[in-house]
């Protein structure tokens, strides 16, 4: 089943916000499916998949526009995430649109993340995160992160 993926969580799949360290690449969001489900995310005609964001200091400023965005993937037995997206090194888009604008069909081509396969597929004891790298610390209170439900998939981990 398809499902859009928020920093909020969804029945299926567990949402952990967490806040960056300034000036490192640091895990600010992390997706893992629930016992028993797999969590795929897929880019969509080869041109990676839509995320919608509103990133936001404590001030509620957007965060800087060199504020990079990466999508890693972690499983118990790795060391450290692995990088799965290619960079996003400049979040104009996201700062210049809202989230209904960047949920509009007009502009999901400039708020796509392409991950460097076609899928990622995440099992229930590994996970996905979203890494920033920023001057400034984001604030959950005033900061929202969606993946696009055309790209993502949740189902039954023996499907």
């Amino acid at each position: 089943m398809t499902e859009t993926l928020s920093n909020l969580g969804t029945r299926q799949v567990e949402a952990t916000e967490k806040t960056n360290v300034v000036d490192q690449a640091t895990s600010v969001l992390g997706f893992s499916p629930i016992d028993g489900m797999v969590l795929e995310i897929s880019n969509m005609g080869g041109a990676g998949f839509p995320i919608q964001a509103k990133l936001r200091d404590s001030n509620d400023d957007p965060l800087p526009l060199d504020t990079e965005v990466t999508i890693r993937w972690d499983a118990p037995h790795l060391d450290q995430p692995q990088v799965v997206s290619y960079k996003l090194s400049n979040i104009g888009t996201f700062r210049r649109l809202s989230i209904k604008e960047q949920q509009n069909e007009e502009y999901r081509d400039r708020t796509r993340v392409e991950l460097k396969g076609s899928a990622l597929v995440v099992e229930d004891i590994e996970s996905v995160e979203v890494f920033l790298e920023s001057s400034e610390q984001i604030d959950w209170d005033n900061s929202e992160f969606y993946f696009d439900d055309k790209a993502v998939t949740v189902r039954s981990g023996g499907d």
